[in-house]
């Protein structure tokens, strides 16, 4: 865009002669001072017509990363409620998003081995309570010594098989879930929490083990940030982490150290300390990393710089009226300032009118 167009876009300006006079005196004080150096030199007057203003370098008191995140909860905060024997899946009681609680019912399952299972289990305590009976029997019968010893010692061995037995068959029982004498079953889970994922449906057949739901526990959130691996050297255990656009805090617990497959990022783990009601297991959120700043390091405002060929720059304003592009190596940009040690405290860089610096810079 050429500083004329420039110009008649700005609101409130009229492209009069006296503007061209100015406009195009500073095109030719700028293309003398270009032979000797890399400057552009306007007066006041040219300044006000340009809308050229500067904000001052300040001091950084830290450097924010920028990183996309996700979030998620610890591996022992998820449970998974599986099919305890071959059934059929008569209902199931959640949906997606549901938050349960402890102990409530989230399926129902049919099947004839939970039956099979209660009959072993009573026929185990019936022949518990016969070979009990019939061990008292012979204790007594031994001694009024009516029998030998021998067999007193036989009736207590078959007792303890068969205590062991019935033991065997209540565990199996407790272990598969079979609650009572009835072919329906209902699960629950042990802790509560949020349904992540329903693998079942009403009417399908499952098998021992088959996985029917997933719940997470939401108490303890993560966030999974995906830090460019060039950065992640500047973070920390224990760096502060905040959430855009939501009151969260966070701090780093753990820093990966494998490139993730496929991308030049680590995994930085943060786990959440405060404001985790409003986040939402799987969803993408940009996290801010708070890392330590350094001594030489300045901050400007991010509507001050700009990008041209893959490189940042920015006009830096040299003494009154003169103004040179100067390289920014930037270290961090939240969004709204950039961390630099290209500059220092004070430098004056321009924020507005950067567009009509950059046409004279370039000639037009």
């Amino acid at each position: 865009m050429s500083i004329l167009n420039f110009a008649a876009g700005r609101p409130g300006l009229n492209i009069r002669p006296a503007f061209h006079a100015i406009v195009t005196g500073a095109f030719a004080t700028w293309v003398s001072v270009a032979i000797g150096a890399p400057e552009i030199a306007l007066s006041p007057a040219q300044i006000r017509a340009l809308g050229v203003a500067t904000v001052a370098a300040t001091a950084s008191t830290g450097e924010t990363l920028t990183a996309p995140a996700e979030v998620s909860v610890a591996p022992e905060q998820l449970e998974v409620i599986s099919a305890p024997l071959a059934a059929r899946v008569e209902a199931v009681m959640v949906a997606v998003g549901d938050v349960v609680s402890r102990g409530r019912p989230l399926v129902r399952l049919n099947g004839p081995q939970a039956l099979d299972l209660a009959r072993e289990t009573q026929t185990a305590e019936a022949a518990l309570t016969l070979a009990r009976q019939s061990a008292q029997r012979d204790r007594q019968l031994l001694q009024s010594g009516l029998i030998a010893k021998s067999r007193a010692e036989a009736s207590d061995a078959a007792l303890a098989q068969a205590e062991s037995r019935a033991r065997s068959a209540q565990r199996q029982q407790q272990l598969q879930g079979v609650q009572g004498e009835q072919s329906v079953q209902s699960l629950s889970s042990r802790s509560g929490g949020v349904v992540l994922e329903v693998l079942a449906a009403p009417g399908s057949r499952v098998g021992p083990g088959d996985p029917l739901l997933r719940l997470a526990r939401t108490d303890a959130l993560w966030l999974d940030i995906r830090l460019p691996a060039a950065q992640a050297g500047q973070v920390g255990v224990g760096s502060t982490v905040t959430v855009a656009g939501r009151t969260v805090n966070a701090q780093v617990t753990q820093i990966g150290q494998a490139v993730l497959p496929g991308t030049q990022s680590l995994l930085v783990r943060a786990r959440v300390s405060a404001g985790g009601s409003s986040l939402r297991l799987g969803e993408l959120v940009e996290a801010r990393v708070r890392v330590a700043s350094t001594a030489d390091g300045v901050s400007v405002p991010s509507r001050g710089v700009w990008r041209d060929a893959g490189q940042t720059w920015a006009f830096v304003q040299t003494a009154p009226g003169r103004y040179r592009t100067v390289h920014i190596d930037v270290l961090s940009d939240d969004g709204s300032s950039v961390a630099t040690r290209s500059l220092k405290a004070g430098d004056l860089v321009v924020v507005q009118g950067i567009a009509a610096l950059k046409s004279l810079r370039a000639g037009t």
